[in-house]
C-alpha cells in the first residue's frame, strides 16, 4: 500500500512538472522600435564677462559698465529671472610690480535667451571694449519634456507595428506585450563652452532671429529606442 501511495503521488508531481512546463511556453517576438526628431533651443544661456579698461587714461569703474549691460538687458527685454550673476573677479594686466599693479576687475553674467539674435541687442547697445568674452554655457528646450514623450510614445507604436507586419508575413497575430523596455539618446550639437562665434554661423540682426535660429544655430536631436516583446496569439 505505501509502494502505490508513493508512485501515486510521483505520478502526479511529474504531470504537474510537465503542466507547468507546457503553461510557461509562449511563442513571442521581439522588436525595436525607433523614434527620433530635431529641435531648434528656445533656451539659450550665455556667459558674458565684463571687465574694466582705461578709457583717457582712466579706468571705467565696474559698476558702470554693470549698469550699462543692465539696462541693454532690459531694453532686449530679458527678464530680470534670466540674468544673474556667476562670478565676480580681479585680473591684473600689469606685472612689471607687484605694488603697482593695476587690478582691472570683472564680472561674469548668465543671460537666457530664446534665439541667438537676442544676445546681439544686447552686445549691440553696450561698449565693446567693456566685453572681455562672450560664450554659450548650455542650451535645451522649454518643451523637451513634452517632446521626449510624445517620442517614447512614437517608438513603441513603431515596435507594435513592425511586430505585427513580420507577423502577418508568417500567418501569425500579435497577442499582448509581454515586456518593454526603453533607451533614450538626447544629442546636442557641439560641447558646451564653446565661444558665440564659433556656434553661430552667421551674423544676426535683431529682425532676422527667427530665420537666424533656423540656420545659425545647430539642432538638438532627440532619439529614443524600445525594446518590447509580443506573445503570439
Amino acid at each position: 500500500m505505501k509502494h502505490i501511495i508513493t508512485s501515486i503521488i510521483f505520478i502526479c508531481s511529474l504531470t504537474a512538472a510537465f503542466a507547468q512546463i507546457t503553461t510557461s511556453y509562449q511563442k513571442k517576438i521581439s522588436v525595436t522600435g525607433t523614434a527620433e526628431m530635431e529641435i531648434v533651443p528656445d533656451e539659450i544661456y550665455f556667459k558674458i564677462v565684463i571687465k574694466e579698461y582705461l578709457k583717457d587714461k582712466n579706468k571705467v569703474p565696474l559698476d558702470k559698465l554693470e549698469k550699462e549691460l543692465n539696462q541693454a538687458v532690459i531694453a532686449a527685454g530679458i527678464s530680470k529671472e534670466d540674468f544673474t550673476v556667476e562670478q565676480v573677479s580681479g585680473i591684473s594686466w600689469s606685472r612689471k610690480k607687484k605694488d603697482d599693479a593695476e587690478l582691472y576687475n570683472s564680472k561674469s553674467f548668465i543671460i537666457k535667451v530664446s534665439t541667438p539674435g537676442k544676445i546681439d541687442e544686447v552686445l549691440n547697445k553696450v561698449n565693446a571694449e567693456s566685453i572681455y568674452s562672450v560664450e554659450i554655457r548650455n542650451y535645451s528646450h522649454s518643451k523637451i519634456q513634452e517632446y521626449k514623450k510624445q517620442l517614447k510614445i512614437e517608438a513603441i507604436k513603431a515596435a507594435k507595428v513592425k511586430a505585427t507586419y513580420l507577423l502577418e508575413a508568417i500567418d501569425e497575430k500579435i497577442g499582448v506585450a509581454i515586456e518593454i523596455s526603453e533607451y533614450d539618446n538626447v544629442s546636442y550639437a557641439q560641447p558646451m563652452n564653446r565661444t558665440y562665434n564659433e556656434i553661430s554661423n552667421v551674423s544676426y540682426s535683431s529682425k532676422d532671429e527667427d530665420y537666424a535660429s533656423e540656420i545659425g544655430f545647430q539642432k538638438i536631436k532627440l532619439q529614443f529606442q524600445v525594446n518590447a516583446t509580443f506573445a503570439i496569439q
